[in-house]
């Protein structure tokens, strides 16, 4: 049995994270509290909604992962590479702030996430991707290529998951990935 936070359900139903919470107030999804305040939903509850309103489903057992990085030429070949070798489903984004904006719309398993960036950089929006209890399960490979003496230290006491410096070679890369995304489905 999986416990299934509001996001995933969103994300799993096609639908925004309020919605979620009003078919819980409504009495339409079984859900309970953790300590802390949030619903967790099981997975089987969820499949038991599913059915009974003749939802799709969407695939099981392909990864999300959001790409953040304001070097188009490297997003498209990041996306290109993940997307059609190994069949995740990738998204990208140019900046700190519409990164911020797709990982609360998007759900991804994991970010690829460049520490350097105009505007919001990638520190900031690791912590806060790892700060939100609804997204503070989201993997976190940083990759940057102008590596400060202590960045790689200060990234992972953010919360990271793991760093690489560019040029990425793109072995490594994929293997990092492998290890990051591992158990995580639909």
């Amino acid at each position: 049995m999986r416990f299934l936070t509001t996001g995933e359900i969103a994300t799993a139903c096609q639908v925004t994270i309020p919605t979620v919470k009003r078919w819980i107030a409504e009495g339409h999804l079984t859900a309970f509290r953790t300590a802390g305040g949030h619903y967790r939903i099981t997975d089987a509850e969820l499949a038991r909604f599913q059915s009974a309103f003749k939802m799709p489903k969407e695939p099981v057992g392909q990864p999300r992962i959001l790409i953040i990085d304001d070097d188009a030429q490297l997003l498209d070949s990041l996306v290109a590479a993940l997307s059609w070798e190994h069949g995740y489903k990738v998204e990208a984004a140019q900046d700190g702030y519409e990164g911020l904006i797709k990982v609360g719309i998007f759900h991804p398993h994991l970010l690829i996430l460049d520490l350097r960036m105009p505007g919001i950089d990638g520190f900031h929006v690791c912590r806060k991707v790892k700060s939100d209890p609804d997204t503070q399960s989201v993997k976190v490979l940083a990759v940057t290529a102008y590596p400060e003496p202590n960045a790689r230290d200060r990234i992972l006491e953010a919360g990271a998951d793991g760093f690489l410096e560019k040029p990425l070679h793109l072995e490594e890369l994929k293997r990092e990935v492998a290890r990051l995304v591992g158990g995580a489905r639909g």
